[in-house]
């Protein structure tokens, strides 16, 4: 009997072994904020502004954005893709909320969020990705011809647990890096301390700490994505003019409404810009503006090109990675629009930004790291 017990017992080991893993998996995941409901770490943030969320399995950015800006009814909001993440609550008065991330195909979804907010926003700045206007890239979006509404994504505990574990043994993430910053939400926020702040802008903690260890480092895979012609840099002659459609149908659609929007073209970082322009393959770029100049201004709208953002004396030293630059660089662009004679003089204080531009902690941040650092 002993012999059989002892046996049974070696032969159960294994499958200790996996359920105690299993269970190691879980409780990261819980202590992490990937498995907690979602709701919950809205409220949590919306209680203590210091606390990041940087999901790294359970994003449910679209969801987040709207929840919040319905919540905080800001009269002044940004929309678009992470390339509009940069603006910050802190030069806006009297509020401001960023929905970057909430979209990122064509103009029919940005329509699409918009119907789904259950207040009238004042003014809108809305990002206007390059290559949304690209055939090439665009052909590809998601169709929003009718009003969608913007659930929280099912994303079961099972497959959030898979996902972490091919990670763990991959050697993204360990027992040591999972709390380097517990004091924020999420797989992103707890290792890199990078994540969604309360206004709805990003924090690129470990970018901004960590410089030579991002993928993106001196821009190597911008500029591998431009010589191959993929991941947002397909090669492109001419503007592919449906887009336009999507944008005029976007901008009826405030203007009926009674919104203000402020268009930008969102930068490049100069060096990228000019090897795009360099290799021949992006002739495109060049008719954007013009025609998106001509359809804001039938509606008295704004628009401002910051493709080539080097005009305003920013560099690549400002950038994260080959299109996304920091909120100094999107500092100087608000400075930019007010010289312009922008409506948003109403909602920037224009004293503030001017001191937080000349006592920036960086070429990246306006101030010190939010967490001391």
């Amino acid at each position: 009997m002993k012999k059989f017990v002892c046996r049974l017992l070696l032969f159960l080991i294994p499958f200790y072994l996996v359920g105690l893993f299993i269970g190691f998996i879980y409780y990261v995941g819980w202590t992490t904020g990937e498995l907690v409901d979602f709701d919950q770490l809205i409220e949590g943030q919306r209680q203590d502004h210091d606390i990041f969320i940087g999901m790294g399995y359970n994003e449910q950015t679209a969801y987040y954005k709207l929840e919040n800006a319905n919540y905080y009814q800001a009269d002044v909001i940004a929309l678009g893709t992470s390339r509009v993440m940069q603006f910050r609550i802190d030069y806006f008065f009297p509020d401001f909320y960023n929905c970057g991330g909430a979209v990122s195909w064509n103009y029919d979804e940005y329509l699409n969020f918009l119907k789904n907010l259950n207040y009238t926003p004042e003014v809108i700045i809305v990002g206007l990705d390059q290559w949304v206007f690209n055939d090439a890239w665009n052909q590809h979006g998601v169709s929003y011809r009718t009003k969608i509404p913007i659930d929280m994504l099912d994303r079961n505990s099972m497959s959030i647990g898979w996902a972490m574990m091919k990670d763990l043994f991959n050697r993204k993430w360990n027992i040591h890096t999972i709390e380097n910053y517990p004091m924020n939400y999420g797989v992103n926020g707890q290792i890199k301390d990078s994540g969604f702040q309360w206004d709805g802008s990003y924090y690129y903690g470990n970018a901004y700490r960590e410089p030579t260890a991002q993928e993106d480092y001196m821009f190597a895979n911008t500029f591998d994505r431009i010589a191959g012609g993929y991941g947002r840099f397909e090669w492109g002659d001419h503007v592919d003019d449906k887009t336009y459609e999507y944008l005029e149908v976007l901008l009826e659609y405030c203007n009926e409404n009674g919104i203000m929007v402020i268009g930008f073209a969102p930068p490049f970082a100069p060096s990228v810009y000019d090897r795009m322009i360099d290799s021949g393959n992006y002739g495109y770029l060049g008719e954007i503006s013009p025609k998106c100049e001509e359809i804001f201004g039938q509606y008295g709208y704004e628009y401002f090109d910051y493709t080539d953002i080097s005009v305003l004396g920013v560099g690549d030293a400002y950038f994260v990675d080959g299109f996304h630059g920091g909120e100094v660089a999107y500092a100087y662009m608000v400075e930019d629009m007010l010289v312009q004679e922008s409506c948003l003089r109403k909602y920037v204080n224009e004293e503030l930004l001017k001191e937080l531009l000349d006592n920036r902690y960086s070429e990246f941040l306006l101030k010190e790291f939010i967490h001391g650092e």
